[in-house]
């Protein structure tokens, strides 16, 4: 008689049975084949382990019981099963994940990663955000010769807040799976990393660059971005569904981005690819309404667009509103080297050196909308900040104008009074 094969278990699947010695052990296999075991001499506490491991791996949490693990081991669990569900279940943008696995890669485990789990001090990670406000950066300045080397720069406030951010999030979902006893994460204080202020046109600038981009092919894009205070990715996912001309209101939500895909470890490089991903936040996906300027670009673009859709030999999407000559979306990375091109065809740049960038347009547009008097609360509805702080931060300068108006009208109210006044 032919022997039966064992089947091997897939993941999620177990086995609970006595051992010679006479403890009761539970096991269960994990995402990889990985198996793991849990043991007791009393059946019933056994059998409540092994229950509870194949609850973990039911619902995508890590399974570790945390002692002698590092933090290494527990972080790359907690990317591909914590994070990869939530992804899954539409929570996370896949992009946010792949920032936090760059990050956690980059400046995580190389200082800490070798840490046990359980055994993290709000000391070593005071220690270690340290390390990392000394840590040049990737991208530095280069050296030109017949001159003195330039300054290192290091990684900024922002990043090393950021850095903070993702170990607090992932040990807080050690804390809810109960592998740690508390999130020491919480106890330490990050540098500030504000938001960094804003940088708008001059009214002259703003004449120079529109007036060069009314023959450009990209002058709309421009216009539109402005017009409505758009983020880059916004403006390059629309399509002429989510926009009604007729009664000049537009949908905004989606954001065209390129995702960095996995690490090649034998080349270093990463594969992208362009995707819509979903709004920032809840706040980012609204109806605006469209200043009537905007309204006649866009509908002057959309007759244009249709006459070269008629003459191309192949246009791959006729739904978008901004495209290339063959109708496929655009690469960010192309629209900021032609808006590049645009900056320096007509010499502007900022005192410091730094190039004026497309999101630049998205601060003129808060900025001019200030100026005509419109308060910070609008101003934040409009670019859809989903707290009324990050607006404030981001334009503190727009702020202080407020302050000063407030003060010098309260100046006039008191000058009413004569001894004051004096």
């Amino acid at each position: 008689m032919m022997a039966t094969k064992k089947r091997s278990r897939g993941n999620g699947e177990g086995s609970f049975y006595q051992r010679g010695d006479g403890m009761w052990i539970g096991a269960v296999t994990l995402p990889g084949g990985e198996r793991k075991t849990v043991s007791a001499k009393d059946k019933t506490k056994a059998r409540e382990e092994w229950r509870k491991l194949l609850r973990q791996v039911e619902e995508g949490k890590p399974i570790t019981s945390g002692r002698g693990v590092t933090l290494e081991r527990y972080l790359n669990q907690w990317l591909s099963l914590t994070l990869a569900q939530r992804v899954a279940a539409g929570k996370m943008a896949e992009s946010t994940m792949i920032s936090y696995s760059d990050n956690i890669r980059l400046h995580v485990i190389p200082h800490i990663g070798g840490e046990p789990l359980t055994k993290l001090t709000p000391a070593r990670l005071r220690a270690w955000l340290l390390e990392l406000q000394r840590k040049p950066a990737a991208r530095q300045k280069k050296a030109v010769e017949g001159e003195d080397p330039p300054p290192v720069v290091l990684l900024s406030d922002r990043t090393v807040n950021y850095c903070h951010a993702i170990l607090r999030a992932a040990l807080n979902d050690a804390f809810k799976d109960e592998l740690v006893s508390r999130n020491v994460a919480m106890l330490v204080e990050p540098p500030s990393g504000k938001s960094k202020r804003g940088t708008a046109l001059t009214s002259e600038e703003a004449d120079r660059l529109f007036a060069a981009a009314h023959s450009h092919r990209w002058g709309v894009l421009w216009l539109t971005i402005l017009g409505l205070g758009l983020r880059r990715g916004e403006a390059l996912s629309l399509r002429w569904e989510d926009i009604d001309l007729d009664n000049a209101v537009i949908k905004v939500g989606p954001s065209l981005q390129r995702l960095r895909g996995e690490l090649d470890q034998e080349t270093g490089r990463r594969r992208g690819r362009l995707a819509v991903v979903r709004a920032k936040t809840e706040g980012s996906d609204a109806k605006l309404a469209i200043p009537r300027a905007v309204v006649m670009l866009l509908r002057q673009h959309k007759v244009d667009q249709a006459a070269e859709r008629l003459a191309a030999k192949v246009w791959a999407d006729p739904g978008l509103v901004f495209t290339t000559s063959v109708g496929t979306p655009i690469e960010p990375r192309n629209a900021n080297r032609a808006w590049n091109a645009l900056c320096d065809e007509v010499g502007i740049t900022r005192p410091d050196g730094k190039r004026v960038r497309i999101h630049d347009l998205r601060h003129t547009a808060a900025t001019w909308l200030h100026g005509e008097g419109v308060d910070m609360k609008t101003i934040q509805g409009t670019l859809r900040h989903s707290r009324l702080a990050t607006t404030s931060e981001i334009y503190t300068h727009l702020t202080e104008e407020v302050q000063r108006r407030a003060a010098d009208s309260m100046d006039g109210a008191l000058s009413r009074f004569g001894r004051i006044a004096q």
